[in-house]
């Protein structure tokens, strides 16, 4: 039996020694989500907005940020959707933006997220620095830094 233990640690040892050192904090994966909040569009529309910021890269090959706006309503009906009104401003270097999401209850087909909400997503191209992201349904700022 310590015969085949034996390479098995061996191979232990060898994948602990080749995994990579932590990045520094700016290579590293960011993500951060504002409190969900429940919304009351139509006396027939209603759900939870949960809204999440994450450093992410851009089709122009930089860093930017993505935020992606979630929406659970009561009861599934394409005819509810709900629209959040996203400000951001890089604190660094001052250039701002505001982009108007609206996102449908019922999800698009072949999404990564469950199929019980709608979601949607939008890229910021803000430059590096840290960026504040503030939602006009969900209480609160985040703050995400770029590279």
């Amino acid at each position: 039996m310590r015969k085949t233990l034996r390479p098995l640690v061996l191979g232990a040892i060898t994948a602990a020694a080749l995994l990579p050192v932590a990045a520094p904090a700016w290579g590293q994966d960011y993500e951060t989500s504002f409190a969900d909040a429940y919304h009351t569009v139509s006396p027939d529309c209603a759900g939870t907005v949960h809204t999440e910021a994450t450093r992410t890269p851009l089709p122009t090959n930089v860093e930017g940020v993505g935020v992606t706006v979630l929406f659970t309503a009561d009861r599934p009906d394409p005819a509810c959707s709900v629209t959040v009104n996203v400000s951001w401003r890089n604190n660094d270097s001052g250039s701002s933006g505001h982009e108007e999401i609206t996102v449908s209850s019922i999800p698009e087909p072949g999404g990564r997220f469950p199929t019980d909400h709608g979601y949607e997503r939008v890229l910021v191209d803000s430059g590096p620095g840290n960026v504040s992201v503030i939602s006009d349904k969900n209480p609160g700022e985040l703050t995400v830094p770029v590279q």
